[in-house]
Formats: C-alpha cells, structure tokens, sequence
C-alpha cells in the first residue's frame, strides 16, 4: 500500500492513530498524578540522633563509666545501622528499644536464671520464631541472616557457655539482629492487622506499636486498639496509627490502657501491666522521637 495511492490512509488515519495515543498517554500520567497526589504525606517520626531525651544520654554516661566498653557500644550501633540498612528498622527506636530491655547489657539475666535474657530479653517463644518462623514474615529468611551476618546462623541460642560464638545470643551482632528479625515480625502482624481492618497509618509510626508488641505482646497493641476505636472511633483510631501526637495521647492515657488490659486480665496484673506499659512507651517516645517543635515564646 502507497501513500501515493491511498493518501486518505496516510495523512488521515496515521496522525489520528498518533494523536489518539498521546492522549491516552497524558490521561495515563495525570491518573498517576493524581494517585499520586492523594497519597497521605506522613510526618517524620523517629530521630536520626539518638537518644534524645538528656536522662538517657546521663545514663549511657554512668554506663560507660562502669561496665559498658567502647568496643560493645560501637559494635551495637553498627549493627543497629546494619539492621536499618536491611530491614528499615528506624536506627533510634531499635537501639531504645536495646536499652529499654537490657540497658545495654549483653549478659542481662544470664546469672540469674531469668525467662527473658541478653540485649533484647529474648524468651524462649523469641529464640523458637526466629529459629524456625522467619518465613512467616520474610520471603527468603535465609538469605536476609546471611546478608546481615555473613551467614545463617541459627538455630540461635543463649548459650552462656560460648558466649562470643556466631549462633550465641550473647554475641553482639547476634542479638542486635535477632533483636530487629523479632522486631520486624511484630510490625508485619501489626500491617496485617490494620489493613484488614481497612485502617489507614503512617509505615513509619507503625514501627513504634511495633516495639509495644515487641515487650507487651500484640493481644495487647489489638485490645488497645479496640478501646480507642470503641471510644473515640474508627477515624481516631487511624489517627493513633498516624500522628505522634495521637499516638502519645493514647499510649501514655493510663486510664484507656488499663481499660484495654482489663480485658485479657480481670486481677492485679492489670494494673501492674499498665504500670510497664506506661512506662515503656513513656521511654521509647522520650528516647527515640524527634523532639516536638516548641510553641513560639514558650518554654
């Protein structure tokens, strides 16, 4: 066929051809403008220097003094990094959330017979998770170990007799690890959980309920969850899930956390929960948050 022939299919449906497919071309981009314009846009939540509050940055001082070496303390900020690097675990929330359980103490509860032990406090359904249901949360466990500690060590264990060995949870890099694998798993449950409840968050403030169910257990985080919804609402409830401020109100309201305990325990362990509860977030906040911004002229 010949333009010189048939130039009505040449000059007629060629550049309508053409024009039709820029078109669609340009409604394609403003779709995805669109789309892209109505994504929430969350406000940072985690500091990039760590810890924040003064009380803490004493403590880590009087530590150093007596039993907590250089080589220690580097050793669980780089793998703190590493962690960030491979897992996005927010830097500030896992190195508070190591001092919130151990302060920073490798060999915390290795003497004393403790059910919890070592940096993170990890208890016996701890070390059976990461040993053996990592790929509950992971795609390939395996290949994440490897990747962060050069190969896969586990089954992981407190083994108080070699303490500097690769699967020991009292090596540093072990435990930092296997601290954030732990971590990382309550935060996918917590994923799972509100997006099939339909609830909106921020990716980010996700991680701090994270480390809630980390140390007080994911029935928890969800019978606090459904106290704030029962009474505030659901758009409430996406609220603590995406503003600081509305997760600290919620967190740290003492009232609505025994509320919420109360209805797993109906004797005095309530109350002593919600005393710890209060006190770890109150610590996580304080710790690893950026600072809020001071109101102009006050104090």
């Amino acid at each position: 066929m010949k333009c010189a022939v048939y130039k009505w299919v040449c000059w007629g449906i060629f550049p309508l051809a053409l024009l039709t497919l820029s078109l669609l071309l340009v409604y394609k981009q403003a779709q995805k403008d669109a789309l892209e314009s109505e994504k929430p846009v969350f406000e940072p939540v985690f500091s990039e220097s760590y810890p924040v509050h003064t009380r803490f940055l004493r403590e880590v001082s009087q530590l150093r003094a007596k039993r907590l070496t250089f080589t220690e303390e580097n050793l669980i900020h780089n793998f703190v990094f590493t962690a960030k690097s491979n897992l996005a675990v927010p830097s500030s929330l896992l190195w508070c959330l190591l001092f919130q359980e151990s302060r920073l103490d490798k060999l915390s509860g290795v003497e004393d017979g403790s059910l919890t032990t070592g940096l993170g406090q990890f208890s016996n359904s701890a070390f059976f998770e990461v040993n053996y249901h990592l790929s509950r949360y992971l795609k390939s466990p395996k290949k994440m170990v490897t990747q962060i500690l050069g190969t896969d060590v586990r089954p992981i264990a407190p083994d108080s007799l070699n303490l500097n060995a690769l699967h020991s949870y009292y090596h540093i890099p072990t435990a930092v690890t296997a601290t954030a694998l732990f971590l990382h798993n309550r935060r996918v449950q917590l994923i799972r959980a509100a997006t099939q409840h339909q609830l909106s968050f921020s990716p980010e403030l996700l991680w701090a309920w994270a480390a809630l169910s980390y140390n007080k257990g994911g029935r928890t985080v969800i019978a606090l969850w459904k106290e704030i919804e029962d009474k505030f609402g659901a758009q409430e409830l996406s609220n603590a899930l995406s503003t600081r401020e509305s997760f600290v109100r919620h967190t740290q309201n003492f009232r609505l956390i025994s509320r919420a305990t109360q209805s797993i325990w109906k004797d005095h362990r309530s109350q002593t929960f919600s005393e710890e509860w209060l006190r770890h977030s109150t610590n996580l906040t304080d710790c690893s948050f950026i600072k809020p911004k001071q109101v102009e002229g006050g104090s």
